[in-house]
């Protein structure tokens, strides 16, 4: 939270593009939306047909698709993404993810109750603005599982790739490197550029360009009619605002508190517009933190904690999902460049895949440290969990354990996925990373734990599962469709209230979910046009 301070010492000197310029020194960022702003005095004072709480992945493209034809609301915890390097370069991922503690303006670390360190965006553009860039479609199956009309759904990707979804022009180094190894263990056939999800392997696009300059879910605020929005930053929800006089539970508002003045306010919908909501978009931690603030959920978990229980909706917080990863790790003895995911390999009918990253550390003046990683991931985990209030603070994280491996299915996946990475470990293609020893010798020189190199030793690889185990950042569930709302989002026993982001999903899109989630905000901003149309 320091720099949100910070903006209370800054210096805004409003010009036509308005730039925020920090006597702490600390940041120059940018404002290039003349509807983003830190007033929220000006804010409260009006009422919005839509609020949407929570400027992430899902919430920018919702937010911007429903301000064609209404006012809108955009309430975002962070800050700017513009303007600031730990976002806009290709390294900053490497950083914030490194340690999240060092970057409170741009991610929030928490840890799960199994001890596995996770990270949440706090900065407009949410998850799409420290994530790794990879942009993939989900699968024709989960688009039909998920019952979402197929034309739609290619429309909406292709209204977010105009702006975020980049082809790259050359694959990096070690990238190449895993491409032509998948292939040498066989992971096939090779599908080469492909935005769709295909077992094998396959090259895809990056909300990184060609620059190494990162775009976030932020960039597709351009699509917005600049007349009918407002973003509202440093803004944190603490809960939703009813009236229940008419016998019914419906939502009027959201409390919130501004991190610029330390002060909270209300803002209210349209009264008079029957169509008038409040979405929540905060993610999978956020949207059903803010159920359970509000006194929506488990009633003996709101009873614990001294909340008003407004609706008994046992499911909120249930069901989460965290697809485990496990990696390995080598020092190359030859330069790699940071390199954002490129390329991705889907073996085991769409239930593992793998990915790898490059990047260097600088040891000293002249020396540094090179380094490769592959990772695997359980596409479609069967352990789920759930999450908790620990405090009726917004601002403090909640309460999450995943179960990881819980269910045995997932461990024998693992296993599976990282005896792939063991083969592509032996392929020419990656044994020409190892170190040169005496003789004719050479050795891969792994940071951390080295593969087990015995097919057949399954033990040795449940271990490498279980003592390599760590998040793909691609948690999910906690409002999910059909327990907590309805098909149309709409949360269960509430009128005005919808959720539209990642906590829907009752299962992972298998491969990385930032172009879902984009997809998914600009869908169903487009089904709440069309249902107003018809009625």
């Amino acid at each position: 939270m320091e720099n949100l301070f910070i903006v209370i010492s800054c210096l805004l000197i409003l010009t036509n593009h308005q730039r925020l310029y920090c006597s702490a020194g600390t940041q120059n960022l940018e404002y290039p939306f003349p509807f983003m702003t830190f007033d929220a005095e000006k804010v409260a004072s009006r009422t919005y047909d839509y609020i949407v709480v929570g400027g992430g992945t899902a919430g920018c493209p919702l937010a911007a698709t429903l301000s064609q034809h209404y006012s809108v609301l955009l309430l975002e915890r962070g800050d700017s993404p513009y303007g600031n390097p730990d976002v806009e370069d290709i390294k900053g991922s490497f950083k914030v993810f490194g340690d999240p503690s060092e970057f409170p303006y741009v991610v929030e670390g928490f840890v799960s109750e199994e001890g596995v360190q996770l990270a949440r965006g706090r900065v407009l553009g949410g998850g799409s603005a420290i994530s790794h860039g990879f942009h993939s479609r989900a699968s024709l199956e989960y688009i039909r599982k998920m019952d979402w009309d197929e034309k739609l759904v290619n429309e909406s990707y292709e209204w977010v790739e105009r702006v975020n979804a980049f082809k790259p022009d050359k694959l990096f180094h070690w990238n190449s490197a895993v491409k032509d190894a998948l292939l040498e263990a066989g992971v096939l056939p090779y599908n080469g550029y492909t935005l769709d999800h295909l077992e094998g392997t396959k090259i895809s696009a990056s909300s990184i360009d060609n620059n190494g300059r990162r775009h976030t879910a932020a960039d597709l605020l351009k699509y917005a009619n600049p007349d009918n929005i407002v973003v509202l930053l440093n803004a944190t929800a603490s809960r939703l605002l009813f009236n229940s006089s008419s016998g019914k539970v419906k939502v009027i508002g959201v409390d919130f508190m501004s991190s610029v003045d330390g002060l909270s306010y209300q803002v209210l919908i349209n009264q008079f517009l029957h169509c008038s909501e409040v979405i929540l978009s905060a993610g999978s931690i956020g949207s059903p933190q803010l159920l359970l603030l509000s006194g929506i959920g488990p009633s003996d978990q709101l009873k614990d904690l001294n909340l008003s229980i407004l609706l008994d909706l046992k499911f909120v917080g249930k069901g989460i999902q965290d697809p485990p990863r496990a990696t390995f790790t080598i020092e190359s003895p030859t330069p790699l460049e940071f390199a954002q995911v490129q390329v991705v390999g889907i073996v085991d009918d769409s239930q593992v895949y793998i990915e790898s990253v490059s990047y260097f550390l600088q040891e000293n003046a002249t020396t540094y440290e090179y380094l490769g990683i592959t990772a695997m991931k359980v596409a479609f985990p069967l352990s789920r969990g759930e999450l908790q209030l620990r405090t009726t603070n917004p601002q403090d994280s909640p309460f999450v354990r995943y179960n990881y491996y819980s269910h045995p299915c997932d461990l024998q996946e693992c296993i599976s996925g990282v005896k792939v990475m063991s083969n592509i470990s032996k392929t020419t293609s990656i044994q020409k990373f190892a170190f040169k020893g005496s003789g004719n010798s050479s050795v891969l020189q792994f940071i951390g734990l080295g593969l087990p190199q015995n097919q057949s030793d399954n033990k040795a690889f449940a271990k490498f599962c279980r003592d390599t185990l760590a998040t793909f950042w691609h948690y999910h569930g906690g409002c999910q469709i059909d327990f907590v709302i309805d098909k149309r989002h709409r949360v269960k026993g509430v009128d005005n209230l919808r959720v539209v982001d990642n906590s829907i999903f009752k299962h992972s899109p298998g491969t990385n979910p930032q172009a879902t989630t984009m997809m998914l905000g600009r869908y169903i901003g487009v089904h709440i046009l069309q249902e107003h149309m018809n009625n």
